[in-house]
């Protein structure tokens, strides 16, 4: 492949976008699958699936069940049991059916994603005794063959294993 056709190549973004989830909404509105959805909007059927089940919105019913001893119980209504896990296309979804109700709306998906976003890009406040007690204890770890991830993880430091590769990049 030559060099000017890499540039033209269309972006490939990893996240949805906010088109994307009101596309996904539409289609669980119309009661499409997860393979029909992903096929309308170029993506993998996973992603629409881990998508869904990522911003579930469960309203809880007043209804209560009980089980052959009198014991209240939950009970899951079977549709919830399998894809697409929402009762958006349900004809029940705004009677009383007796069940927990699950669904997805797109703004609400694109609001926690951003939020999601915002705070995974927030940066740890770090002064120069908190810097050098986490390369401590990171220098240790590797000169005794750890591996970064179970460094940081056993000891709970409050960065990322991208910023610490970042770090000893710059030496």
């Amino acid at each position: 492949m030559k060099n000017n056709e890499l540039n033209h190549q269309p972006k490939k973004y990893k996240h949805l976008t906010e088109d994307q989830r009101l596309l996904i909404q539409n289609g669980l509105d119309l009661g499409m699958t997860f393979k029909q959805i992903a096929k309308r909007i170029k993506k993998d059927p996973t992603t629409i699936s881990k998508e869904v089940k990522k911003h579930l919105l469960v309203k809880e019913s007043d209804v209560q069940h009980f089980d052959k001893q009198g014991v209240p119980t939950k009970i899951t209504c079977p549709y919830l049991l399998k894809a697409p896990f929402v009762c958006n296309a349900c004809p029940k979804k705004s009677r009383q059916c007796g069940f927990d109700k699950h669904f997805y709306y797109a703004k609400r998906a694109q609001n926690e994603y951003l939020e999601l976003l915002s705070e995974s890009r927030e940066n740890v406040a770090l002064n120069k005794e908190s810097f050098y007690e986490m390369d401590h204890i990171i220098s240790n770890g590797i000169h005794n063959g750890q591996h970064l991830y179970h460094i940081i993880q056993t000891h709970d430091l409050p960065i990322s294993k991208s910023t610490v590769y970042r770090h000893l990049k710059k030496g």
